[in-house]
């Protein structure tokens, strides 16, 4: 898995490398550079001298046509928002996570981290609709008691580790205005569920997508890891 000189994640996959990188202390590679080759985003060595691999696989539920909305909004110089009411499923948090991971988009990505060799498999998921992130931040939110909702552990494929879930993202009142907390829930599938708060700055984020928003912060600002990695015979 090697990528030329200055590959880019996109800023999804930064996101989930940065959080990634910061719960289980590891340094991502990037490992398909965007090319659609089949191979899975991101790829690391545990730093424990045992040469044990991971490779993590960055998705959401398809959402073209929520995409094509709000490129048409900032086009028309309108909000980019999206609102409604969905079924809240108390209680079926379990089998809501069940149901995605059995669906087409999911064992797509389920198939392209099994076809690779690996100690560890991780598929790390975020939402781009209203109701997928719903049920993402009720993972890991916090309720007026100080706990998480109750949910029941999951039975993964045979071969995947870890299913991630990118939780809600919060301004860090402590930190510079461009640092967020970010909530996650991981379940194990040996461990169970996990739950953890990253912080991210903004300035080691890729651009947004332009057809979606504007930049606003000055050319340069931006410092994004270079996660290339040059072939063996380099």
């Amino acid at each position: 898995m090697s990528n030329a000189a200055g590959a880019k994640a996109t800023r999804e996959e930064e996101i989930a490398f940065l959080a990634v990188e910061q719960v289980l202390g590891v340094d991502i590679k990037l490992a398909d550079a965007g090319g659609g080759d089949k191979m899975p985003d991101g790829s690391w060595i545990y730093p424990d001298g045992q040469e044990r691999h991971g490779i993590v696989e960055v998705t959401s539920p398809p959402a073209a046509s929520l995409m094509v909305r709000w490129a048409r909004a900032k086009k028309a110089g309108l909000p980019q928002t999206e609102s409604g009411s969905i079924p809240l499923r108390l209680n079926e948090l379990a089998q809501v996570c069940d149901e995605m991971l059995a669906a087409d988009w999911a064992r797509e990505n389920i198939h392209k981290l099994l076809a690779q060799p690996a100690d560890e498999r991780h598929l790390f998921l975020f939402g781009r609709r209203y109701e997928e992130e719903h049920y993402f931040f009720r993972l890991s939110d916090l309720d007026e008691d100080g706990k998480t909702e109750p949910v029941k552990d999951l039975v993964l494929p045979q071969g995947i580790s870890d299913v991630w879930f990118r939780g809600r993202a919060r301004l860090d009142r402590d930190q510079p205005v461009s640092t967020v907390e970010l909530g996650l829930a991981r379940f194990h599938a040996e461990s169970g569920w996990h739950r953890y708060v990253v912080r991210i700055e903004d300035r080691h984020l890729p651009t947004p997508n332009r057809r979606i928003t504007d930049d606003r912060v000055p050319v340069g600002w931006r410092r994004p890891k270079d996660r290339s990695t040059r072939p063996a015979d380099d």
